[in-house]
């Protein structure tokens, strides 16, 4: 079954109906008031960056002079889930400009995104233009555009092949980052953001860049490890793809259970594109924190999990969010507001395949008309 849908030339939000954002940003700005603290990244984010950086390039270096063994094959591989654990931290706080005040600082780390071989100019028309101003939008959130093997949202059609998408899912996840250096980016560079609120248009420059870099990033990765590497070729070729499975459970782990939850709402505009709340309201009803207090989560997650605080405070970097969250939280039970929150990331990634089960399995009235 189809279900009808209106794109727009331009979403609305409802007005603020009450002081709850107001508070939360004085709470906020007492914060670095008090504290004399910098909205930018502080000491701790460049010493993680370079730890990060060096184990990524190490790992490289090993595997391509040192003598073949299965320690430099794992290192290798190891390669994919430390390139997302990069992108979380650095390149994502890049593209929000909130590393530096410095604008070729963050134009700089930014180009991680193009090292690690996703496009930097795609994602973050993609991100910040496009999913942190519709999140959970039917055809407006460009973060959550997928396959139509997969039925997130509730309002979207839904298919017979996706009774079952809760048991298949985990194996397309591990093909994620696969599918997104060499199909995706491609795919949105030809659409240019196509049934969304936002145009994702690029220069001739950008088109150039973005090819370029990806040539690059493969002959690096995979070309020259190829021809260097003292290893059959068919075991560079299986370890790339290992290391990319091990990517895409490593950023499936950190992103679904922030947006794609059994917590999460998934509200539509009405017939004039305007949404049924406020934007502050919104982000809390369709945004998910989870596991806030492990610290191993948090450093490695580069502030996902606090993941209110983000959308809330997009310019303000990470490594301020668990002092934000909370404020978050202690504010949205002042306004008797939701404030969606997992306490383990098992439990964040659990809710997420019950969203899948519901959006599915449970729909079986629908599914015996649906197409394939």
């Amino acid at each position: 079954m189809t279900k009808d849908y209106k794109t727009y030339d331009r979403i609305k939000y409802q007005p603020e109906k009450d002081d709850f954002l107001v508070v939360l940003q004085g709470k906020v700005e007492n914060y670095f008031k008090s504290g004399q603290k910098s909205k930018f990244a502080n000491a701790s984010f460049y010493g993680k960056a370079l730890f990060l950086f060096t184990a990524y390039v190490g790992f490289y270096f090993v595997f391509l002079f040192h003598e073949p063994s299965i320690y430099t094959l794992c290192g290798y591989i190891l390669m994919g889930p430390l390139a997302i654990i990069i992108g979380l931290n650095v390149a994502h706080d890049a593209a929000h400009s909130i590393i530096s005040r410095r604008k070729w600082v963050n134009k700089l780390f930014l180009y991680t995104f193009d090292f690690l071989g996703a496009s930097s100019a795609i994602w973050k028309k993609r991100h910040v233009e496009s999913h942190h101003q519709y999140a959970n939008i039917l055809n407006e959130d460009a973060d959550l555009k997928q396959t139509p093997l997969v039925r997130i949202f509730p309002s979207d059609e839904i298919r017979k092949v996706n009774k079952y998408q809760h048991f298949y899912m985990p194996f397309i996840f591990l093909n994620y980052t696969l599918f997104w250096l060499i199909f995706r980016d491609f795919q949105d560079l030809r659409n240019k953001g196509k049934g969304s609120s936002i145009r994702i248009i690029f220069s001739k420059v950008e088109v150039f860049l973005i090819l370029l870099f990806k040539v690059l990033y493969f002959t690096y990765i995979l070309v020259i490890p190829l021809i260097f590497a003292e290893f059959q070729w068919w075991q560079v070729v299986i370890a790339y793809i290992l290391m990319n499975w091990m990517a895409g459970i490593t950023i499936t782990l950190a992103l679904v259970p922030a947006h794609v939850a059994s917590t999460s709402e998934f509200p539509l505009p009405d017939e004039n594109g305007v949404m049924p709340h406020s934007w502050s309201h919104h982000q809390l009803l369709t945004t998910t924190d989870y596991a806030t207090n492990k610290f191993i989560i948090n450093w490695l997650m580069g502030g996902f999990n606090h993941h209110i605080a983000h959308h809330l405070f997009p310019r303000i970097n990470h490594v301020h969010y668990k002092a934000i969250t909370t404020l978050v939280k202690e504010t949205a039970e002042e306004f008797g507001l939701t404030y969606n929150y997992e306490e383990s990331l098992y439990n964040a990634y659990l809710s997420h395949f019950n969203l899948l089960r519901n959006n599915g399995w449970e729909h079986w009235d629908e599914l015996e008309n649906a197409t394939l």
